[in-house]
């Protein structure tokens, strides 16, 4: 029997869309869409990792782009990206209480804020490992190490769900029982941790 389930967010249990905040944004802005994707894919890891508290990567995007309007205004269009992704959440809700469960995710402070705020039932997991608090991202194996060692359970007896095969094979290397999930094709997800017997 598995003794804790690590999830990642994005495209697991929550999808998201960039190219929302992109034309948010560019709304905003004095440069074009792509442009402004230009910044925030250059910007991508350092404010994942921490580098930038949140007023320091707003100031900095406005700075590049030329952003014209408030840091309130700027959340919310950075933000809005994220929606459940419902059959994930028909599969999780029943593990709460019977299974310790945690956030696996890179992701920014200020969108963790957000997704706490939006999708309070995200506060039923055990814990999280976020990379802008661990200062790595996956699938760097320092992100791993990190929180291996803080998890009260070996490798091996912990699952893994993530939809990015970089990601999955990192935490494979690593000793966890980990599956690659695509948010189209949930079905095939269900047979193989039936097959897996992951929850038995």
């Amino acid at each position: 029997m598995i003794e804790a389930i690590l999830f990642d967010i994005g495209n697991v249990l929550l999808n998201f869309d960039y190219r929302r905040a992109v034309k948010a944004l560019a709304e905003h802005a004095e440069v074009p869409a792509n442009e402004l994707a230009e910044v925030l894919d250059e910007l991508h890891g350092p404010h994942e990792t921490g580098q930038f508290t949140k007023l320091q990567y707003f100031t900095e995007v406005a700075r590049r782009t030329g952003f014209k309007n408030s840091e309130e205004i700027f959340h919310q269009a950075f933000s809005d990206i994220f929606a459940p992704n419902e059959p994930m959440w028909e599969f999780v809700r029943p593990l709460f209480g019977k299974v310790p469960v945690y956030l696996f995710s890179n992701i920014s402070e200020r969108h963790e804020m957000w997704i706490y705020e939006k999708y309070p039932e995200l506060k039923r997991f055990n814990g999280g490992f976020f990379s802008w608090r661990m200062g790595c991202m996956k699938p760097d194996p320092e992100y791993y190490r990190k929180a291996l060692e803080v998890l009260p359970h070996a490798p091996e007896r912990m699952a893994y769900f993530d939809d990015l095969r970089p990601n999955v094979m990192a935490g494979t290397a690593w000793g966890l029982q980990a599956i690659r999930y695509l948010a189209d094709d949930h079905d095939a997800f269900l047979r193989e941790v039936a097959e897996r017997r992951l929850l038995e």
